[in-house]
């Protein structure tokens, strides 16, 4: 079974689908990162990573990170707003996973973006389970970076572009799809 990468624009609701594809499948032997905002008074104060199923949980980016990478908008000293801190992906989350792939039977990676892609470990790692054959199920950014264009445009996957009007219909399609062909030996949670 091919990848399965979902793309679109931010806020398009690509991470929405995968959690409810996720949710909707039940199965054990699914092991994934998530990413997600951290948010203080409703406002974005930066990002972070979510490992699964076990829940532990580090920064991406934050403005309390002097990395020399950063994203986001520009300060008024000229440097961008949040720091990149890839910590937690490589010293945690990319082991975990990497341990977690000859028995899983499902890896799921939310998301293949420019923050992530600026680690090689996380690079190795998703071409990993890429050539696997494990299934993947993913959300890929529609970023101008190099690794992410080759894969996300890869015929060894199959990418999706989702948008408002047709993310719940993909989901749908995506879960029925996902629970004919994943292992006989995963079982419902």
């Amino acid at each position: 079974m091919k990848p399965l990468l979902f793309t679109g624009p931010p806020g398009v609701g690509k991470s929405t689908a995968v959690r409810k594809i996720t949710d909707a499948l039940g199965l054990d032997g699914v092991h994934g990162l998530y990413s997600g905002e951290i948010r203080i008074d409703g406002k974005r104060q930066g990002f972070k990573l979510e490992l699964m199923p076990s829940g532990e949980s580090g920064v991406l980016a934050s403005p309390d990170i002097d990395g020399e990478v950063r994203f986001g908008t520009l300060r008024p000293d000229g440097k961008r707003r949040l720091g990149l801190s890839l910590t937690f992906l490589e010293e945690v989350a990319c082991p975990t996973l990497h341990d977690a792939l000859p028995t899983a039977h499902l890896m799921v990676i939310d998301e293949i973006g420019p923050m992530q892609a600026q680690s090689a470990v996380f690079r190795r790692l998703v071409e990993e389970i890429v050539t696997s054959g494990v299934p993947l199920l993913a959300t890929i950014a529609l970023a101008d970076d190099e690794w992410i264009s080759a894969l996300r445009e890869s015929s060894d996957c199959a990418t999706v572009s989702l948008t408002v009007g047709n993310r719940d219909t993909v989901a749908d399609a995506a879960s029925d799809y996902l629970r004919t062909r994943l292992a006989p030996e995963a079982s419902r949670v």
